[in-house]
């Protein structure tokens, strides 16, 4: 999908890679500030797993946006954004065990981080 969104496939290589670094690097440095480090795997894989399968729901959403760009493809793809969000959040309200105001403020940190921070990074390498 970020191949189709750029024209150069070595730079949507090359964010992706680093989107998936900062992702995993966060979830670690979380992890290790609450002492929870043991649970890592299940971490990983439970806010990656459900950010793909959310994001494969978005892609017939970007389609119809592309082709209609009608204004209810980007209410639809508003709501994916905030089913992800919350998602996440509730995944670090889970392990965390933490207040769900805690869980969105962190939720809105990972997405600052590993995609406008992925973005940023690929930015200056290009």
């Amino acid at each position: 999908m970020q191949a189709n969104m750029t024209d150069d496939p070595f730079e949507s290589f090359t964010e992706v890679s680093i989107q998936t670094m900062l992702t995993l690097m966060f979830i670690g440095f979380i992890l290790r500030l609450n002492k929870t480090l043991y649970a890592y795997i299940q971490v990983t894989t439970a806010i990656l797993v459900c950010a793909n399968i959310i994001s494969l729901f978005a892609v017939p959403v970007l389609i119809w946006l592309t082709v209609s760009e009608d204004l209810l493809s980007y209410y639809t793809f508003g709501l994916l954004f905030i089913w992800e969000f919350t998602v996440i959040a509730y995944i670090f309200r889970t392990i965390l065990s933490i207040n769900i105001a805690a869980s969105l403020a962190l939720s809105v940190f990972y997405f600052t981080v590993s995609y406008l921070g992925a973005f940023a990074i690929g930015q200056m390498l290009t």
